[in-house]
């Protein structure tokens, strides 16, 4: 859960104490502040509550002014993309129509040269097969001497590399042609054989798709690979490696276990072959399949190399500009989940399809979207937030809401905060009161991540909900059972102290103790070290004992002494200290001097 820390900071009841008091005078002080405190917090956070009531309908207003004027910007953007769509396919329909129309060879060669730029692998791929038939006989005969001459025309040769460049766009329809024409024309050998082959292999490897498709085991498929590399196209390397993860990865009823090691296939000379496949052939997948092969990276936690990865990313901004919702949502998913830093080429192009298409998203599409941005959050430029595309997401999750789960919702309302794309208060309050009324649905970290977000972007009046205090017991209860993480419960003190929200003491004591009690474990992470003690320190019926000072101010050493705590940490943390229990005399010893 992460968060500026300087939001730590904010809020605390007191500032620095200038001298060192003693121990005695300390806690007195504060007993003292605690017992006038108790009442005056009531006011305070019953005043916030009234304040929000009081405004809301106003603050209301100018957000959906806001909203309004950023759905307009939103479908003004899909207008543009979907138009700039439908041009070019009007353009390539315009092209195939005066192919048809022609009637001698060098008029498509015409075409060819007026509007080669505008040409797709199905324009190249009808004027090659239209020439090789305006050129043959009634008797089926090639009229050599014209085609001689035709052939030899410049025009011809930039139609050639056309087709050969988008052979892999090609249809079984589309090669037939392409191998009639150049059988018919005479052309040199290798082009001939090559456009024999690839129908040849495109019948072998529509059967070897159904067997990848059909298999059930990770051994038949590594089989396959083995006996009929030769035979893999760029589908079928997307298929087998899609499969392997999906069947690698499926828990069998029954077992604690995967049913493949992933150490052991990592190291399987078969699917390394597959690997080289993928990597091979990345620069020629569809989008569907670039999703299928990022998927399965991701699927596996398997450590591609920065070329792979790029390679794979480049592609999917090439084909972008005709996916579905599923496949830009499993791009973008997959890429964030292998820490892929994102190039503003992809991110456009994503971006561009997903407004001509945001209608078309289901709820596991959008959630896989905004979290892959939410991941991504420190490399969009901040003048840009949110997005068109954020918004665009967040305007199709609130129109299809109703079908989101609990789980999904929890997602939702963590990607929104890590944005900074918080929705409408009657839009929080329904994803509030929709995961509140089934925790069960919620592992640990949606249930931290949902109570963190409520802290970025709730208010007062969230945090004195019933639905609000059902997650925050929950959270109090999986944390004695070791059931959330630790930067998690972190998240949820620091969450109750943005909203004035108290735990209940056994709650706050399984919380903290999850953080600072752990035998064996690493040390605490230095935002959720900080974000822990200014939570504390906000409450008033609680405070760390001796034992979790002591944790508190080991895990801090250890931080200082690898460089981890920078003055923003240090300030945030002397400001909050003696609230939560901890002198300022202790933590100075322990951080570095101003």
């Amino acid at each position: 859960m992460a968060t500026p820390v300087v939001a730590a900071a904010v809020g605390s009841r007191r500032a620095r104490a200038t001298s060192l008091p003693t121990t005695t005078t300390t806690t007195r002080a504060r007993e003292r502040r605690r017992s006038k405190g108790r009442c005056a917090k009531c006011v305070v956070v019953s005043r916030a509550i009234a304040s929000w009531s009081a405004t809301s309908t106003r603050d209301d207003g100018e957000e959906k002014r806001g909203n309004r004027r950023r759905v307009g910007d939103a479908r003004e953007t899909r207008a543009k993309r979907a138009g700039a769509d439908r041009e070019k396919r009007r353009r390539s329909r315009e092209i195939q129509e005066l192919i048809g129309e022609c009637e001698g060879a060098y008029e498509v060669l015409a075409i060819v040269g007026e509007r080669g730029e505008w040409f797709n692998a199905v324009n190249s791929v009808t004027a090659m097969y239209k020439i090789s038939r305006l050129l043959t006989s009634r008797a089926g005969r090639l009229r050599r001497s014209e085609a001689k001459q035709v052939c030899a025309d410049g025009r011809f040769a930039t139609l050639l590399e056309m087709v050969e460049g988008g052979v892999q766009q090609l249809d079984k329809v589309g090669l037939e042609h392409r191998r009639w024409a150049y059988h018919k024309l005479a052309l040199p050998s290798e082009y001939r054989m090559k456009a024999a082959l690839s129908i040849r292999l495109l019948d072998r490897a529509k059967d070897l798709q159904g067997d990848l498709m059909d298999a059930s085991d990770v051994e038949f498929i590594l089989t396959l690979v083995e006996e009929q590399e030769e035979v893999f196209n760029k589908v079928n390397a997307s298929t087998a490696l899609h499969r392997v993860a999906r069947l690698a990865t499926q828990r069998v009823p029954g077992q604690t276990k995967p049913s493949v090691e992933r150490s052991t296939l990592f190291a399987d000379a078969r699917f390394q072959t597959l690997m080289s496949m993928v990597d091979r052939m990345a620069g020629e997948m569809s989008m569907q399949g670039v999703s299928n092969a990022l998927w399965a990276l991701a699927r596996l936690d398997y450590p591609a190399d920065e070329t792979l990865r790029e390679a794979l990313a480049n592609r999917a901004a090439s084909q972008a500009a005709f996916a579905e919702s599923k496949n830009l949502s499993t791009t973008l998913w997959a890429l964030a989940a292998l820490g892929h830093k994102p190039r503003s080429k992809l991110l456009k192009a994503i971006a561009d399809r997903a407004l001509i298409v945001a209608d078309d998203f289901r709820a596991p599409e959008v959630i896989n979207m905004l979290w892959a941005y939410a991941r991504w959050a420190r490399y969009l430029p901040p003048s840009d937030r949110p997005m068109p595309v954020v918004q665009a997401m967040l305007d199709q999750a609130v129109n299809t809401m109703q079908s989101y789960t609990p789980y999904q919702l929890a997602n939702l309302s963590w990607s929104l905060a890590m944005l900074d794309c918080p929705p409408a208060p009657k839009v929080l309050e329904y994803i509030l009161q929709t995961v509140a009324s089934d925790p069960s649905k919620l592992d640990g970290t949606a249930l931290t991540h949902v109570l963190w977000a409520f802290g970025v972007m709730g208010t007062p009046y969230n945090g004195a909900s019933s639905d609000f205090s059902k997650l925050l017991r929950e959270s109090g209860r999986r944390a004695g059972a070791g059931q959330v993480g630790r930067t998690g419960a972190a998240g949820v003190l620091w969450a109750c102290g943005r909203l004035g929200v108290e735990p209940d003491a056994k709650d706050t004591t399984r919380l903290v103790d999850r953080i600072y009690m752990q035998k064996g474990s690493k040390t605490v992470d230095p935002q959720a070290l900080v974000h822990s003690v200014w939570g504390v320190s906000t409450f008033e019926n609680y405070s760390f004992n001796e034992t979790t000072k002591k944790e508190i101010l080991q895990n801090l050493s250890a931080l200082v002494d690898t460089g981890l705590i920078g003055d923003v940490h240090a300030n945030a943390l002397r400001d909050s200290a003696e609230d939560a229990g901890i002198s300022i005399g202790s933590l100075d010893k322990v951080l570095p001097a101003r």
